[in-house]
């Protein structure tokens, strides 16, 4: 149960939050709720813990097409193709679900976050939330993950055109967030203090009653879940907070859909890799921020840098990540290459500039697993 909310006063508000203006600050309100500093290493989590649980993991694999019996995949690395056949179908491909199944029409939106020094904020000890001027029940979120870095984000624009396989942000975001941002702060930044952005694209659905053309900041962000008349299940909108009631109820459409035998629905208590009880975790012997990131598997992740004093370093000054935990991607969590590595098993690539200084130590976590591969 998290504590309850209370009111702040200024002192206590720029005590947790320094770089706030105190012109005009009457307080604050402290909220709590579940923080999640790395929703990269949420996926991994989810698609291991699926794999333990007998599901078979492809990746680098498009799906060209869909029906009620199976899927077209294309291997992404090879270019050959394989008719994969299936007793259900479930379409979650976010924002091109509509291109696999022809009556699902979505609206895209995009949220653009900006990447910040943490020593330019000061010493934040909590996120903030920033109203946004004119705007009702809109805020402009500043993120400390505790790596040296802080987020902030993030913008709702609508995509018009063809969907990117990576977003680019435009500098009319950046300039937007920066100026929010900077309305609350007693520190200058401007462009040149933002080392790295990030954009992604919201699968909303366009229903009759948003097709009047507004805004996609005012469309509902509940998930749907809907069935074709082929027999293809499938589910957007929805928020990352959601995920598990979302799985829930697309699979239980799923088993109904084609009358499937099923045992109840386990999701919601059940325990992700690595996942324990707090005393259990307290007692594991590894550094706390390996725990945090790595659970239970923390001490077989830093027992990495214990064999290999090399390994034990970070892979870029300042920032955390060590070449262990590249090694440890690379033998159990399906990297393959250095973009896997540095943008979607840690957060290194989000600045470019840590990026190139990070390229050297992935390419050695290849090689050394290349060279001293484990068993499955």
């Amino acid at each position: 149960t998290l504590p309850a909310p209370r009111t702040l006063s200024p002192v206590e508000t720029r005590h947790m939050a320094p770089a706030l203006r105190p012109t005009g600050l009457r307080g604050g309100l402290l909220s709590w709720d579940g923080r999640l500093s790395d929703d990269a290493r949420l996926v991994t989590a989810l698609a291991r813990t699926a794999a333990a649980h007998g599901a078979r993991v492809l990746t680098r694999a498009r799906a060209l097409r869909l029906d009620g019996d199976g899927a077209l995949v294309r291997d992404e690395l090879t270019g050959g193709e394989t008719r994969v056949r299936a007793r259900t179908v479930v379409n979650a491909t976010g924002v091109w679900a509509g291109g696999l199944v022809g009556d699902i029409r979505l609206r895209p939106s995009r949220g653009t976050h900006l990447v910040l020094r943490s020593e330019d904020l000061g010493s934040l000890t909590a996120g903030l939330h920033i109203p946004i001027p004119g705007e009702a029940n809109r805020f402009v979120l500043v993120l400390p993950q505790g790596d040296g870095r802080v987020y902030v984000g993030l913008t709702d624009e609508p995509v018009d055109g063809g969907i990117p396989d990576v977003p680019e942000v435009p500098e009319t975001d950046i300039g937007f967030l920066l100026d929010v941002l900077c309305s609350t702060l007693d520190v200058p930044l401007g462009r040149d203090d933002v080392i790295g952005a990030f954009a992604g694209l919201r699968p909303l659905l366009d229903t009759a009653a948003d097709a009047d053309g507004g805004r996609t900041a005012d469309i509902s962000r509940k998930h749907a879940v809907l069935t074709s008349a082929e027999g293809v299940v499938t589910v957007v909108g929805g928020k990352l907070t959601t995920y598990r009631r979302m799985a829930q109820d697309a699979v239980d459409a799923a088993v109904r859909s084609r009358g499937l035998p099923a045992a109840p629905c386990r999701t919601a208590s059940l325990p992700l890799v690595g996942a324990a009880r707090p005393s259990r975790l307290a007692a594991l012997e590894a550094p706390r921020r390996l725990v945090r990131r790595y659970g239970t598997e923390a001490p077989a992740v830093h027992a990495l840098g214990l064999a290999d004093p090399d390994l034990a370093r970070p892979v870029v000054p300042g920032h955390p990540v060590t070449g262990a935990e590249l090694l440890w991607a690379v033998r159990h969590e399906g990297a393959l290459d250095e973009g896997d590595l540095l943008d979607r098993r840690t957060r290194i690539g989000l600045v470019p500039q840590d990026r190139e200084a990070a390229l050297a130590a992935a390419g050695e976590a290849l090689r050394r697993a290349a060279d001293q591969p484990t068993a499955p």
